[in-house]
C-alpha cells in the first residue's frame, strides 16, 4: 500500500513539474539602450506587433535602413551615417538589441507553450521572445538590449 501511494505521489509531482515547465512563462530581462525619434513624420510602423532582433552591427543597419528602402523614400527613413554612428556606440559582443517601433516594451517572455501559441516559425529551433507592449503609441523608435544569447529570436508571423 505504501509503495502504491509513493508511486502516485511521485507521478503527480512529476506531471505537475512538467506542466510548470511547459506552461509557465520565463521572463527575459532587458533595458532601454537608446530612444530615437522616428525618421520622418510620415514613417509609421505602429501596426508591427513584433520587434526586430539585431545581434550584429550589420543587422542593426539592415533593420533601420536597408529594410525600409522599398517602402519609404530617402527623406522618410534613417540616414545610413546616423545609424552607423549609432551602431558604433553599441556593444554587440555582450548584448543583442531589439528594435521596437512607436511603442514601449513592457515584458519579454518565453515558454514552450508561448512558442506553440504565439509563434509561426516552426522550423526555427531558437526560442522566440514574446513581447508585451505598453498601450501608448509614441513618435519614437526604441532600442533595447538583452544579454547576448544565441538561443533567442524575434517571434514569427
Amino acid at each position: 500500500m505504501k509503495k502504491k501511494m509513493l508511486y502516485i505521489v511521485t507521478t503527480a509531482v512529476f506531471v505537475v513539474g512538467l506542466c510548470i515547465l511547459y506552461y509557465y512563462p520565463r521572463k527575459v530581462s532587458f533595458e532601454l539602450a537608446k530612444e530615437i525619434l522616428k525618421p520622418h513624420k510620415e514613417f509609421d510602423n505602429s501596426q508591427f506587433i513584433g520587434f526586430e532582433y539585431a545581434d550584429s552591427k550589420d543587422e542593426l543597419i539592415y533593420w533601420l535602413v536597408e529594410h525600409y528602402k522599398p517602402f519609404y523614400s530617402q527623406e522618410q527613413r534613417y540616414d545610413s551615417i546616423f545609424v552607423e554612428n549609432l551602431a558604433n556606440k553599441f556593444d554587440f559582443t555582450r548584448y543583442d538589441y531589439l528594435i521596437t517601433y512607436q511603442k514601449k516594451l513592457k515584458d519579454l517572455q518565453h515558454s514552450p507553450y508561448l512558442t506553440k501559441t504565439a509563434d509561426g516559425l516552426y522550423f526555427d529551433k531558437r526560442t522566440p521572445l514574446i513581447p508585451t507592449w505598453d498601450s501608448v503609441q509614441t513618435d519614437k523608435v526604441y532600442i533595447y538590449r538583452i544579454k547576448k544569447n544565441n538561443k533567442f529570436r524575434a517571434p514569427g508571423p
